[in-house]
C-alpha cells in the first residue's frame, strides 16, 4: 500500500512541504485554520546570509540558499507569478568595531559571494559607514502563501480545519505537524517568541536596498511603501499587536529618517523559535507514525525547502536526520 501523507499546518513550513510532496507526486492531504498569532503572514520573507554583530554567515547557507533558491523559482513557474526577489542588505558600520568586523570578513575569500564594498551615492550622502551584503533574498510571504493555498485548495489537497495531535496510528499515514508556535502542538525546547512588524509608506525615502540598522526597513513592491520590523517579545501574554511596540518601531525610524511617516498597518505574529536556534525535524518523540516540521522561527523562508527535502527523505527511504535538528534531543525518555 502506498504511504500517505498528512501535513498540519498551512504556514510557509506546511507549505512548503506540501508542494514538495506534490513535486515528487506523493500524495497527501494538508489541514489547515488561520489562528491569532499566524507567524507567517506577518514574515518579511527574508533570506541574509550574512547576520549578527560579527558579520558572520548563517547557519549551513550555502545549502539553504542553493535549494530554497531553486525550490521557490520552481514555485513561481508552477503559479505563474514572481514572488521571489534577489536583495542586497545595508548595514551601517556605526562603530570602530563594527567596521573592523566587516574588513575582516571583506579579506575572507569564504565570504566573497556575500558581502561587497559595492557603493550607493545616496548612502554616501549620509556620510556613516556602511558595507553590503550582496546574494540574499526575499519571499513575498503573504502573496505566496496565498497563491499556494489557492492551488493546494483548487488542486482538492488543502482542507481549512485544525486537527490536534492524538495517539492514533494510522499504517501507511504518516502525519507531520507544521502547526509553528500558534497552535496547541508544542515540543521542548521551543519557545512561542512574537514578532511585530508595521507598514509604512515614507514618501521622501529612496532606499537602494534593505537597510538594517536596530531593525529592517524594507522596500516592498509599492511605492514608499516599507516593511519595518522586528520588535520581540518571547512567551507573549497574547498574540495581538501591541501599542509598546508600535511606538518602539516608530522610534527607530525617527532615529534614521526626520521627514514624514504614514501608518499602513501593524502586524504580529508569534514564530515558534527553539532556544538552540536549531529546527525541529524528524520523528515526534512517543507518538508513533507521527513527525514534526516546526521550530523554523525568523528563518522558516530559508530553512523550509532544505529541511521538507530531507524529512520526506527520511520518511520514505530511510534517510538518517542529523542529531542537531531531531526532536527527540529535547525529549524526556519515559524511565
Amino acid at each position: 500500500m502506498e504511504r500517505k501523507f498528512e501535513i498540519i499546518g498551512h504556514g510557509i513550513a506546511g507549505c512548503v512541504l506540501a508542494l514538495t510532496l506534490y513535486r515528487r507526486g506523493i500524495p497527501f492531504t494538508i489541514k489547515g485554520s488561520t489562528l491569532p498569532g499566524e507567524a507567517s503572514m506577518a514574515s518579511s520573507g527574508l533570506i541574509n546570509p550574512v547576520t549578527g554583530r560579527r558579520y558572520v554567515k548563517a547557519w549551513m547557507i550555502d545549502e539553504l540558499l542553493e535549494k530554497a533558491t531553486e525550490f521557490y523559482k520552481w514555485t513561481e513557474q508552477l503559479l505563474g507569478n514572481q514572488y521571489f526577489f534577489p536583495v542586497d542588505i545595508i548595514r551601517f558600520l556605526s562603530n570602530h568595531d563594527a567596521s573592523e568586523a566587516w574588513n575582516k570578513r571583506m579579506e575572507d575569500p569564504g565570504y566573497g559571494v556575500y558581502i561587497s564594498n559595492k557603493r550607493f551615492e545616496y548612502l554616501d550622502d549620509l556620510q556613516k559607514p556602511y558595507g553590503i551584503v550582496i546574494g540574499g533574498y526575499r519571499l513575498d510571504t503573504p502573496d505566496w502563501l496565498k497563491a499556494v493555498r489557492n492551488f493546494l485548495s483548487e488542486k482538492g489537497f488543502l482542507q481549512y480545519c485544525f486537527e490536534p495531535i492524538t495517539d492514533t496510528f494510522v499504517e501507511n499515514v504518516s502525519i507531520i505537524y507544521a502547526t509553528g508556535a500558534a497552535g496547541t502542538t508544542f515540543s521542548k525546547g521551543m519557545i512561542p517568541n512574537k514578532g511585530e512588524a508595521i507598514i509604512v509608506r515614507i514618501p521622501g525615502w529612496k532606499l537602494p536596498g534593505i537597510i538594517k540598522e536596530k531593525i529592517y526597513f524594507i522596500p516592498l513592491k509599492e511605492k514608499n511603501l516599507f516593511w519595518v520590523g522586528s520588535y520581540y517579545q518571547p512567551w507573549p501574554e497574547h498574540a495581538e499587536p501591541t501599542n509598546e511596540g508600535k511606538e518602539l518601531l516608530l522610534e527607530a525610524i525617527s532615529e534614521v529618517y526626520s521627514g514624514e511617516v504614514e501608518l499602513i498597518d501593524h502586524l504580529s505574529g508569534i514564530r515558534p523559535t527553539v532556544d538552540d536556534r536549531r529546527p525541529l525535524v524528524g520523528p515526534y518523540p512517543g507518538h508513533t507514525g507521527k513527525y514534526l516540521f516546526n521550530g523554523m522561527g525568523t528563518k522558516g523562508t530559508s530553512l523550509a525547502p532544505f529541511w521538507a527535502e530531507k524529512l520526506v527523505s527520511h520518511i520514505i527511504g530511510g534517510e538518517s536526520l542529523p542529531r542537531i535538528v531531531d526532536p527527540s534531543r529535547y525529549a524526556v525518555i519515559p524511565g
